[in-house]
């Protein structure tokens, strides 16, 4: 024994070790700071999958929970599903005929959009309906000539003014809607809006091929019939196709759509996020605000997605930058087009659209890392979503499709992340308005519609070819509405618009 220590002392710090070398214990134990904060703190960062339905995913109950979690497991928080294809409805409830596949289950036991919403729901994920817009008859599609599909009465064949599809300026008819014809734009809002009616719980819906096929494109005789009336041209002359006024009229008709299904759709779910996947290919995107109108998306196909991100009329663009990363070419396209978008998110956001079949596992790491990481000024992306579910890289199956889930969740997407909440949906500051435009009780076509707010003019817009007119953005207060017929005569009403809401006239 040590003089002067009692047996109570050396118990003491005998206690004071054998705490200490449990502290010591614990803490090699226990996760380091970055992991606890991890844990702790997700981010806001969509983190999606594309499941198209030409391949498995969603075709029966099985595959639903196969799909969601992999997306679990993957740390992602968005699925978005192929509803529509070809005109056809990949869910039950629906205005288009039930798609016909023979490894889809039958409609008595199995819904796919609604089992992956509930499943979906269950587990933190978001799901967003991808329609398909313009490509709508295909010979192949076996659904073409059913009594409920578009093509069987609105199709190529059919003669017009009935056949909503589009042609080339050499005459070959497309099946392809055409924006131009009115109707056909009707029957997209009605597909959208019975959409939205029928599964409340959708958190998202997506287009897709909301564009021309190409510059030769957009030829149905009753858009070039409306458009030579537009501008004073005789009624059955031809535009060429670089015609810059016929060119820019498509354009317009593309645009519309985009504002018209937003608005329709927030219209019944506010806060519903309104997302596109848009045309990348035919530049380096670095085009300045003077060269934008060279590239292929404003220019051959008429998408001028920028403009829609500044009006505000889709929520997020998923730019498809499909670029194989071993090619120095397509990388430097990819780095270019990751510059373009984040100098072009205007009022709403941009997600990276990966080509993941194109790459390697490790190539489509690389990709995503460059697409999180923020440039020089700071300004920083909204996520990333795979093309495709079915092949998130190059060679993938079934087995090592999971394995790679398991390498995102140990990599790029380590840190917990939720789909983001939209700061204009979230916490909205402006509204938006529609309405049909009439002048003594009849609807005025292509009208000028004026927007007083609160006694000051604030902007002119223009009624459609069925009088429909809306407008995005607007900050709050009293309107006065002032529709113009041709002939001058005038006439108003009046609506309040609020935030986050559309105000029906």
């Amino acid at each position: 024994m040590v003089r002067g220590t009692s047996r109570k002392g050396i118990a003491m710090r005998h206690g004071f070790v054998a705490l200490l070398i449990v502290v010591v214990l614990l803490a090699g134990l226990a996760p380091p700071p970055s992991v606890v904060q991890a844990q702790e703190a997700p981010i806001q960062q969509m983190r999606a999958f594309w499941v198209d339905s030409f391949n498995p995913g969603f075709y029966n109950h099985a595959e639903v929970d196969e799909l969601v979690e992999n997306v679990v497991r993957a740390g992602a928080n968005t699925i978005i599903m192929q509803v529509r294809r070809h005109g056809d409805a990949w869910y039950n409830n629906a205005i288009e005929p039930r798609a016909l596949h023979p490894r889809l289950a039958p409609a008595h036991e199995f819904d796919p959009l609604a089992y992956l919403i509930e499943k979906a729901h269950s587990r933190g994920v978001r799901v967003h309906a991808w329609l398909v817009l313009s490509v709508t008859c295909r010979r192949a599609d076996a659904l073409w000539g059913h009594p409920e599909h578009v093509c069987t009465h609105h199709g190529p064949d059919v003669p017009d003014p009935q056949r909503w599809t589009t042609a080339t300026f050499g005459g070959v008819q497309v099946g392809d809607f055409d924006f131009g014809h009115p109707a056909a734009v009707l029957h997209l809002e009605r597909v959208v809006q019975h959409l939205l009616w029928a599964y409340p719980e959708l958190d998202g819906i997506h287009w897709d091929y909301i564009r021309f096929g190409g510059q030769s494109y957009g030829y149905n005789r009753v858009s070039i019939e409306r458009f030579n009336l537009a501008h004073g041209r005789p009624l059955h002359s031809r535009p060429q196709p670089a015609d810059p006024e016929w060119s820019q009229w498509r354009r317009d008709r593309v645009t519309e759509l985009a504002r018209r299904l937003y608005i329709r759709a927030k219209a019944i779910k506010p806060t519903i996020e309104v997302s596109a996947a848009t045309i990348t290919w035919g530049g380096l995107g670095t085009y300045s605000p003077h060269d934008w109108p060279n590239s292929s998306a404003y220019r051959q196909v008429f998408q001028d997605w920028p403009a829609w991100l500044e009006e505000g009329i889709i929520d997020v663009a998923l730019p498809m930058q499909y670029f194989a990363e071993g090619v120095p070419r397509s990388r430097e396209w990819y780095n270019g087009w990751l510059n373009f978008s984040r100098n072009h998110t205007g009022r709403r956001a941009v997600v990276v659209g990966l080509g993941s079949w194109l790459n390697t596992r490790e190539q489509n790491i690389a990709q995503i890392q460059r697409a999180h990481t923020p440039d020089e000024h700071g300004r920083v992306l909204s996520g990333v979503a795979f093309f495709s579910y079915d092949k998130p890289f190059a060679g993938s199956n079934f087995h090592t499709r999971r394995e790679f889930m398991d390498q995102l969740r140990a990599t790029v997407f380590a840190q917990p992340a939720q789909a983001p909440d939209w700061p204009w949906i979230a916490n909205p500051t402006h509204g938006m308005l529609q309405g049909i435009a009439e002048v003594d009780g009849a609807m005025v076509p292509d009208a000028r519609v004026t927007l007083i707010h609160n006694g000051e003019w604030l902007r002119d817009i223009h009624a459609s070819a069925d009088g429909w007119y809306g407008a995005v953005e607007l900050p709050p207060g009293e309107y006065t509405i002032i529709v113009t017929h041709p002939d001058g005569r005038q006439q108003s009403r009046y609506t309040v618009v609020q935030p986050g809401l559309v105000s029906n006239l």
